[in-house]
C-alpha cells in the first residue's frame, strides 16, 4: 500500500510541475526570451573572438606603469588594484588576412617576450604588434593567416543609452566563451572616444567584442587599468566604438601610433548646490588656466558661451567640448560686485586639458 501511495504521490508531483511549466508567467517568458537572444548574440560573434597569450618577463618592469609588475600582487591603499595576471586575454578578428584588435593595455610594455594568438578552430599563431590608438585604447596584432572570420563593423554613431550589450571574451582555458551582459549607460566618454556600459570587465575579457542583442559588433572592451581602487567590476566600463576603430584601422595597420587628441579646456570648477541658478555657477577658477587668463572669477555665472545660451553646467561642458584648442570664444558672465549684479563680456582662448 505504501508503495502504491508513493507512486501516486510521484505522479501527482510530476503533474503539478508540468502544470507550473505550462502556466509560465509572462515575466519568466520575457526573461527566457532575453536569455535565448543574448546566447544567439554571443554565438554570432564567437568565431571572431580569439584568445591572446602575452608572454612577459615579469622580472622586468613594463616601462609604462608606475607600480610593480609581479602577477597577481595587490598593492596598498591608493595604489594599484591588482597587477595584470599571467593569463590569456581576449581579442577580435577585424580582417580576413589576420588583423586582430584588442585593448592596448593587453599588449603594451617593454617586457613582452612573445604574443601567441589562438583561434576558435584551435590553431595558434605568433602575433606581431602593429599600431595603436591612444584615444580609444585599441591596438592591432597581426598574424600570418588568411580567410579568417572577421567581424562586420557596425555604425555605432547612433547607439542609445539603455540598450542591451554583452562583452564576449575567451576564458582562461582559451576555448570557452565568457559573456557578461549589461546596458549602455553613457555616451561620449573619454573625450568623446568611447561609450560607457555596465557589463562587468576583467583582465580576461578586456579586448573582447562588445555586441548588441542581435550580435552586431559595437566595439572593443577597452580602458581596463591596474590603477583602479574599485577593481574592474565597478559597473563602469568603456568600449571603443566600432565606427571609430574602422576610421583608424588603416593607420594602425601601418604601425602608427595615433596620439591622444587634445581635449579643450577652460579651467573652472562647478559650484555645488546651485542647480536652481540659471547658468553655470563657478565655484573656483584654477590658477594658470584659460579661465584665469580671461579674467573669470570665483562665483561668476556663465550665461552665454560662443553665442549659445548656457542654462546649466551640462550646457557649458558640451559647448567647451565642441571647441578647438586655441579657439577664441566670447563669453557673457553674470557677476555680483558689492551687491550689484552686472553682465560682463570677455574673450577666452580655449586651452588643452593638462591631465
Amino acid at each position: 500500500m505504501r508503495r502504491g501511495s508513493s507512486i501516486l504521490l510521484f505522479f501527482a508531483l510530476m503533474a503539478a510541475t508540468f502544470h507550473l511549466v505550462a502556466v509560465e508567467s509572462p515575466e519568466l517568458k520575457l526573461l527566457s526570451a532575453l536569455e535565448r537572444q543574448m546566447q544567439k548574440a554571443a554565438a554570432k560573434v564567437a568565431q571572431s573572438v580569439v584568445s591572446i597569450y602575452v608572454e612577459r618577463d615579469f622580472s622586468q618592469r613594463e616601462g609604462e606603469e608606475r607600480e610593480g609588475v609581479l602577477p597577481g600582487r595587490a598593492a596598498g591603499q591608493g595604489g594599484q588594484y591588482r597587477t595584470r595576471p599571467n593569463a590569456p586575454v581576449s581579442g577580435v578578428i577585424v580582417s580576413e588576412d589576420g588583423a586582430i584588435a584588442t585593448t592596448h593595455f593587453n599588449v603594451r610594455g617593454k617586457n613582452i617576450k612573445r604574443i601567441t594568438v589562438r583561434l576558435p578552430d584551435g590553431r595558434s599563431f605568433e602575433g606581431v604588434r602593429l599600431g595603436y590608438d591612444e584615444n580609444t585604447d585599441v591596438a592591432l596584432i597581426k598574424i600570418e593567416a588568411d580567410g579568417l572570420p572577421a567581424v562586420k563593423f557596425s555604425d555605432t554613431s547612433n547607439i542609445k543609452v539603455g540598450q542591451f550589450v554583452a562583452v564576449v571574451g575567451r576564458a582562461e582555458d582559451r576555448v570557452s566563451l565568457t559573456v557578461n551582459i549589461g546596458i549602455v549607460s553613457a555616451l561620449n566618454r573619454v573625450g568623446g572616444n568611447c561609450f560607457q556600459h555596465d557589463a562587468q570587465l576583467n583582465y580576461g575579457n578586456a579586448g573582447g567584442a562588445v555586441v548588441d542583442k542581435d550580435g552586431n559588433f559595437l566595439g572593443i572592451a577597452s580602458y581596463v587599468s591596474t590603477e583602479s581602487p574599485a577593481g574592474q567590476n565597478s559597473g563602469v566600463g568603456f568600449a571603443a566604438p566600432s565606427h571609430k576603430i574602422k576610421e583608424r584601422l588603416s593607420e594602425m595597420l601601418a604601425g602608427n601610433k595615433i596620439e591622444k587628441e587634445k581635449v579643450p579646456y577652460l579651467g573652472v570648477v562647478a559650484a555645488e548646490g546651485a542647480e536652481d541658478v540659471k547658468g553655470a555657477v563657478i565655484a573656483r577658477v584654477e590658477d594658470g588656466t584659460p579661465a584665469a587668463d580671461a579674467g573669470l572669477k570665483d562665483n561668476d555665472v556663465i550665461i552665454e558661451f560662443n553665442g549659445k545660451n548656457i542654462e546649466n553646467w551640462d550646457d557649458l561642458r558640451l559647448a567647451i567640448r565642441e571647441c578647438k584648442v586655441g579657439q577664441k570664444v566670447k563669453l557673457k558672465v553674470k557677476r555680483t560686485v558689492e551687491g550689484v549684479e552686472k553682465i560682463e563680456e570677455m574673450e577666452v582662448t580655449i586651452g588643452a586639458r593638462p591631465f
